[in-house]
């Protein structure tokens, strides 16, 4: 990418030697101020450039902007006028108009919009979790940011190109209808993701036993369910707090995922086992896939998590999922675990710990954070290939990636309204005034969380520790394959109808292993299984030999 960017900015400077001997063109959008690369030969310094560039003449473009978390009722009026204010000043005849979609519920509406090719919104939030990137980039509603016809980066995104770290642009470069490319601008945030085990450390100490002789901080504990004192703790948080309270708070499907080290499963099926060396995620060169119940690691957590629910460790309305009226999230809040799991990101341990009141510590599943495909392109933002307003609104990503009024304007607010800073330049926010305006937002999904003054809870080295930890991460042997499921797109379908059966019941520990899995395996492969895992193989030999 850097090379790239280095092609580019000489191609610029060429650009504007000849402009300056022709005349400029009616539509032709002055490039930020620096971008262009001249220098001159008059020995004698030049004026200083005036700090404000020229704002271009003629009414502001309007850029609307749906974006994923916060709040659906947020007052952004304040908010909206500064950002515009501060456009002006950067010399972009832009404003903005944000649509919030609250909590996470994005994906439904959103993808109605751009399936019923909405031309009143020009970007999206998207990401390889939510409004998939991928799908949206290969069927063609999102439009190609550097198509050699229309190169938009080229023209408008020189400064976000530099400032977005390379392996993201490898992440979120895809197949679409332009060919292959980037459909999108990654957003840099915890682009590595480490799995890791949750444990309650007040109930631990309140039951006698000691953190640091059990767990490791630095090396990889996927180990440690196989360990019998992992047992003999919760068959002691059993004995002590009575036969109503479990133990082991399992996600349906994360905690065997989790524990076998597997990178997800690339086809969104929830079927498929894609491994990793714990100990060295690079590893192996060109890992097997199979499915994931023809896996021996993956076999060997599920018949140890079976033990657990024979043992009454596991919330049995836990099998029935999401009509059991068990809320996960509310248990790990009150503290009533001890065990459970989760994808860290950085900063999430001093963030729990203050939510919660608790001692809540993390260890590591993994000897390094993993950086996939699903992580690195985790979040990001794409330009609606029904947009009207494509050019300003790549002049909009790229000046907000790139400017910290911009971001922190966006994402905590206005100074002195939702926010103040603290003797150290810091965001002290507001809880009071955020809530009674509102405005709320998911400051990760908020474009370039590195472009961010830190808030007081955070520490003055936040985006430094949180690049550090990014710089840990290992990408995994799949980094940058993306499954094309339209070859098989039937029996795809039919396969997730099989994994809705019985991911649920069978992943929490709640199906007898020696019926359950040979009708799951047999129901699989009726629906074409096999059908989906030859092309699923098919596709990833071209990946392996293209690299």
């Amino acid at each position: 990418m850097k090379k790239l960017l280095a092609i580019l900015l000489s191609a610029m400077m060429l650009l504007v030697l000849v402009a300056a001997c022709v005349p400029a063109e009616e539509d032709q959008v002055t490039p930020p101020s620096g971008s262009d690369g001249t220098q001159s030969t008059d020995p004698t310094p030049a004026p200083a450039p005036d700090p404000t560039p020229a704002v271009p003449d003629g009414p502001p473009t309007e850029v609307s902007i749906w974006f994923n978390g916060g709040n659906a009722d947020n007052d952004d009026t304040l908010v909206v006028e500064a950002v515009n204010a501060r456009l002006q000043e950067l010399g972009l005849n832009i404003t903005i108009r944000p649509i919030w979609t609250g909590g996470w519920g994005m994906g439904d509406p959103a993808q109605i919009a751009l399936n019923t090719a909405d031309a009143s919104i020009d970007i999206f939030w998207t990401g390889s979790w939510g409004l998939n990137y991928f799908n949206n980039a290969q069927i063609g509603n999102f439009i190609r940011l550097d198509d050699p016809n229309n190169n938009l980066l080229q023209r408008y995104g020189q400064d976000v190109m530099a400032e977005v770290d390379e392996l993201l642009w490898d992440a979120f470069t895809t197949e679409g209808p332009s060919g292959r490319g980037l459909y999108g601008v990654p957003g840099p945030k915890d682009s590595a993701a480490w799995f890791k085990l949750e444990i309650n450390n007040d109930r631990l100490v309140e039951l006698g036993f000691d953190f640091d002789e059990i767990f490791s901080m630095t090396e990889s504990n996927h180990e440690i369910i196989f360990d019998p004192i992992f047992e003999e703790i919760m068959q002691a948080a059993k004995d002590f707090y009575g036969d109503s309270f479990f133990p082991l708070n399992l996600e349906a499907g994360n905690f065997l995922n989790n524990f076998s080290a597997t990178d997800g499963d690339l086809t969104g099926i929830n079927a498929f086992h894609f491994p990793f060396d714990p100990d060295n995620p690079a590893l192996p060169a060109r890992p097997e896939v199979t499915l994931q119940v023809e896996n021996e690691l993956y076999m060997r957590v599920l018949e140890r998590t079976r033990d657990f629910w024979n043992l009454g460790f596991v919330d049995p309305r836990l099998a029935i999922g999401d009509d059991a009226g068990i809320d996960r999230g509310e248990i790990l809040r009150a503290g009533e675990f001890i065990f459970s799991t989760g994808q860290y990101a950085y900063g999430h341990t001093a963030t729990v710990r203050e939510e919660r009141g608790l001692d809540i510590r993390f260890v590591p599943l993994s000897r390094v954070p993993i950086v996939s495909t699903m992580s690195a392109a985790g979040s990001g933002f794409a330009i609606s290939v029904y947009s009207r307003n494509q050019e300003a609104a790549m002049q909009f990503l790229n000046a907000w990636y790139t400017d910290n009024t911009l971001t922190v304007l966006l994402s905590e607010g206005v100074e002195g309204i939702h926010w103040n800073p603290d003797a150290n330049g810091l965001v002290v926010l507001d809880t009071e005034a955020r809530d009674s305006i509102p405005y709320h937002t998911w400051r990760f999904g908020m474009g370039n969380v590195f472009m961010l003054t830190p808030r007081n809870t955070d520490g003055a080295e936040y985006i430094e520790g949180f690049r550090a930890y990014n710089d840990l991460g290992v990408g995994t042997a799949f980094l940058g394959f993306v499954f094309d499921s339209e070859p098989v797109a039937i029996q795809a379908a039919a396969m997730r109808n099989v994994v809705d059966e019985f991911r649920t019941p069978l992943t929490v520990g709640g199906m007898d292993l020696d019926t359950a899995v040979p009708a799951y395996i047999a129901a699989l492969k009726s629906a074409g299984a096999d059908d989906v895992l030859a092309e699923l193989n098919r596709q990833l030999d071209e990946f392996f030999a293209g690299r």
